[in-house]
């Protein structure tokens, strides 16, 4: 399954790079694309994952989930 995540504070493609790893970090997941220039990540995992836990995935960084 896929879900889209819009995320904001992204200006380069080391802050891409940043949230693909930490995106990937999260259990379940298989598939991460992350686009800087539109603000999103598409998400494929393997099981549902709450919007919660891409959040916390990206704690202690400059990045946030926008809801």
């Amino acid at each position: 399954m896929a879900v889209e995540i819009k995320i904001d504070g992204m200006k380069c493609e080391g802050c891409a790079t940043t949230v693909k790893e930490r995106f990937e970090s999260i259990e379940g997941v298989t598939n991460v694309t992350v686009d800087r220039e539109a603000k999103k990540a598409v998400v494929d995992s393997s099981r549902p994952i709450e919007e919660l836990e891409f959040s916390n995935a990206l704690a202690e960084t400059k990045f946030t989930v926008v809801k």
